[in-house]
């Protein structure tokens, strides 16, 4: 199988230890596949069976074996040093004819045997994240008001778009990776017509499970809210001239930390007041736990 292997560190530095590239030849990637499970139960009181406590996946542990070939190896070994340091922060991605994925993690060790007649290596990485993300983020966008007017202007005396109005309250997003948390982006108009309040209490449902994610309070003009609901980094972010500031205490009680289930997804968008002066912006990068 073709494939293509990628490290890269904090500073942007990368090598490559795809198979013929540079003289590196990969012969094993072990930790492509899903990491195992973790489940904990416990027994009933004079009953059969047991209850579950919890279940979750345990990190991943990449680890890749090559072999340096050719004239230079000391001058590659010490090339491959600089970008993959034990401790340090890693990127890892992959790539083959039907999946362009990455993770990251951090480098556990990085061995090579420099005396025997064929220079071998291994380099384990540990990602406490354990999923894979496509390199390519997709976006889906609610605003009643959507621009269509485009350079360049139409020359011609035939019609053209200025803008759609839209007549429904729904947002729809593909997720063609395993469930995962996403970024939901709200923006208050910044047009001058709008007022200094432009709404009130937005909210989003999901239209499949009746789950939602309310923001209490009043959203004034320019202001962005950013929503995090990705495992390990739910965050609730309110951006207003210029200055972030923390309001996860804004969220109503009830509000469920929304994910992306596994096919089409469909959310609606509400508020207790002036719903069409907001712009809602959903984020996410499909996410595989085995590639």
């Amino acid at each position: 199988m073709f494939f293509t292997l990628i490290l890269e560190n904090s500073s942007g530095d990368r090598i490559n230890l795809t198979t013929t590239a540079n003289q590196y030849m990969t012969s094993k990637i072990y930790g492509l596949h899903p990491p195992p499970g973790t489940v904990s139960t416990s027994s009933y009181a004079g009953m059969d069976g047991s209850y579950l406590n919890n279940a979750f996946i345990e990190k991943r542990n990449l680890v890749m074996s090559f072999e340096m070939r050719g004239v230079g190896l000391e001058k590659r070994r010490h090339a491959l040093y600089r970008v993959v340091k034990p401790s340090r922060y890693i990127k890892v991605f992959y790539k083959t004819a039907g999946i362009d994925v990455y993770t990251e993690g951090y480098v556990e060790t990085c061995e090579i045997d420099n005396f025997t007649n064929k220079t071998n290596g291994q380099i384990s990485i540990l990602c406490p994240n354990p999923y894979w993300y496509s390199t390519s983020a997709i976006h889906a966008c609610y605003s009643r008001v959507s621009g269509g007017f485009f350079f360049p202007f139409p020359q011609s005396d035939e019609s053209f778009i200025l803008g759609c109005y839209s007549t429904t309250d729904n947002i729809e997003i593909r997720n063609d990776g395993d469930e995962t948390g996403f970024i939901i982006q709200i923006e208050a108009m910044t047009d001058v017509t709008v007022p200094e309040i432009a709404a009130v209490t937005p909210t989003i449902y999901n239209a499949d499970t009746g789950e939602y994610l309310q923001i209490k309070g009043e959203i004034l003009r320019e202001d962005i809210i950013t929503i995090s609901t990705k495992t390990g980094n739910k965050t609730v972010t309110l951006t207003r001239n210029g200055v972030n500031s923390n309001i996860i205490n804004r969220l109503v009680a009830g509000s469920t930390w929304l994910t992306l289930r596994e096919g089409l997804n469909t959310f609606h968008v509400q508020a207790v007041r002036n719903v069409k002066n907001l712009k809602i912006t959903l984020m996410h990068t499909n996410s595989f736990l085995g590639v």
